[in-house]
């Protein structure tokens, strides 16, 4: 009888352990500035990213839900295709800072969501005395 709870406790622990591989592949992402991406896109092909940056000025083009721009940091550019699978926030537009996450393929950055940081919009509005 021992026997066989050892067997069904191992075998118990093994698959948490293999669920929570398999699954933390799936949804973990490589934080990464536009600049670094831009510099070395070989590096990163296979990998999940979250990538950040600012969209680049004259850049965006909007196709019903799908969109097109550049994300640009530090003089360095990375074209993004957003596949519309979620909707762009009110925030994003040219010039703001924005988190894309997705896959690169052929160059490009594949992204399947898209967050835009608006500090601004926070911020206080004073009146000078």
């Amino acid at each position: 009888m021992n026997r066989k709870f050892l067997i069904l406790l191992a075998t118990i622990t093994i698959s948490f352990f293999g669920i929570a591989y398999f699954s933390s592949k799936e949804t973990s992402y490589l934080l990464l500035d536009a600049s670094e991406l831009a510099a070395n896109p070989a590096k990163y092909s296979e990998k999940n990213l979250r990538v950040r940056g600012f969209v680049k000025l004259g850049s965006l083009v909007r196709e019903g839900k799908k969109a097109k721009f550049d994300l640009e940091l530090n003089d360095r550019t990375i074209p993004v295709y957003f596949t519309g699978e979620t909707l762009l926030p009110d925030a994003f537009k040219e010039g703001a800072r924005a988190r894309v996450d997705g896959n690169l393929e052929n160059g490009v950055l594949v992204a399947s969501h898209v967050e835009a940081k608006c500090a601004s919009k926070y911020e206080a509005g004073y009146k000078e005395e």
